[in-house]
């Protein structure tokens, strides 16, 4: 049995700037991932080597905020302001908060059915004092100044549009993740489909470049991509990593550039249908955090969690092993680098951390993991800011059962 992998620079390109990617790179690396790292171990994986200050926000509680999603919410930063999806199978809500004071100040828009309506949000995004929320079941994105006034929808067409970044009010960047095909939604055997990949649309819905992956299989009936693509920002810009091509790009609103190329051998997550046994033995990527300096990079293999630091100068790669303290099957929880920052239980996961476009990491200290924090931060010692610590124990106890979850917001190196 066969898969033949083909790239494609581009399906569709009107952008001002045509985008060689090998002649335009700046920065490009290879990363080999490729071996056993059965056991792996590194000491010094320290918190510290990409995180440069840490803040607190306790968000007010409220008759008119209450947050009671996990871990189903979404943030949103800007310098002063916080922006909260709340949402589940029953709630869709969207708050700002003061970033400062943690002051609840007002619900941004309203979900229904009307012109200025928005309708099954998916997250959000803010930039400035706009607020984008896109919808992945409407295919749209509904745009709302920070004041709560409606001011346009986007609509974005087929595929995820949980996934996008939007640049000056002017541009969107999509990336759904290449679970979608550019013609419909039905694997044809044998024959060549084509992934959406990137879209770089402008703020009328309009296509300006679209970047295509091509996926040729035999006798393979479903194909099995992540519906979850991982992004994070790097110098203010969007990157990406693709799934079918295991390489990291990055985005703007000129096309795409290739960053980070990992050679994965047995290790790669199969692109086409297997059993879920064959899936759980190879890499499944889960975050991705950089400075100028190093990369991070954190997945599952085997049951087990691994965290990687690339240094980018002299491309040594150090690894730890990790046996993750909670999960199941691709949604494994483990701690990662050594916390010496403020000594804060954070750990990653499928949602448990989220990236913001400023460079900076937030983790949601609620009541499904607070035990779990104060118990990492009484055991704390030699962390880098210990009146930090002081201050988040005292938060801990001040806070009440029902009260809306304390933001951990790590600000990155540059």
């Amino acid at each position: 049995m066969m898969v033949f992998l083909a790239f494609m620079s581009a399906c569709k390109s009107e952008s001002k700037k045509s985008v060689d990617a090998e002649s335009e790179v700046i920065e490009f690396h290879e990363i080999d991932l490729s071996k056993d790292f059965t056991g792996s171990t590194c000491d010094n994986l320290l918190l510290s080597d990409i995180v440069e200050d840490v803040e607190y926000v306790q968000l007010e509680t409220t008759d008119n905020s209450l947050l009671e999603c996990y871990p189903k919410t979404r943030y949103a930063l800007t310098g002063k302001d916080v922006y909260v999806l709340n949402k589940n199978y029953s709630v869709e809500e969207l708050f700002r908060f003061d970033r400062t004071t943690g002051k609840f100040i007002r619900r941004i828009g309203q979900v229904g059915q009307g012109p200025e309506d928005m309708s099954h949000p998916s997250s959000v995004y803010a930039e400035k004092d706009f607020i984008y929320v896109p919808s992945n079941i409407s295919q749209k994105v509904y745009v709302y100044d920070n004041n709560g006034q409606y001011i346009r929808t986007v609509p974005i067409g087929i595929g995820s549009g949980e996934r996008i970044t939007v640049i000056q009010n002017k541009y969107i960047i999509r990336h759904p993740g290449q679970n979608y095909m550019t013609d419909d939604n039905n694997y044809k055997e044998g024959t060549p489909n084509q992934f959406i990949a990137a879209a770089i649309m402008d703020m009328e819905g309009n296509t300006l470049f679209t970047k295509c992956d091509t996926l040729v299989g035999e006798g393979l009936p479903s194909i099995s991509l992540d519906w979850d693509p991982k992004r994070w920002y790097y110098n203010g810009q969007l990157n990406y990593y693709n799934e079918v091509d295991a390489t990291v790009y990055a985005a703007d609103e000129d096309g795409v550039i290739p960053r980070y190329r990992f050679n994965l051998g047995e290790n790669r997550w199969t692109v086409v249908g297997k059993t879920q046994k064959k899936h759980l033995e190879r890499i499944k990527f889960h975050n991705f955090m950089e400075t100028s300096k190093y990369l991070y990079i954190y997945w599952n293999q085997n049951q087990k969690a691994y965290f990687a630091r690339f240094n980018k100068e002299t491309r040594q790669l150090d690894i730890q092993e990790e046996n993750p303290f909670s999960g199941r099957f691709f949604h494994l929880f483990a701690y990662g680098p050594k916390n010496d920052v403020d000594g804060c239980g954070i750990y990653f996961g499928p949602v448990e951390t989220f990236e913001d476009k400023s460079g900076s990491i937030l983790f949601e200290i609620n009541p499904n993991n607070i035990d779990r924090v104060r118990e990492a931060l009484e055991k704390a010692e030699n962390v880098k800011f210990p009146e930090k610590r002081q201050q988040l124990l005292k938060m801990l106890d001040k806070r009440k059962e029902d009260d809306n979850p304390i933001l951990v917001i790590y600000k990155l190196k540059k």
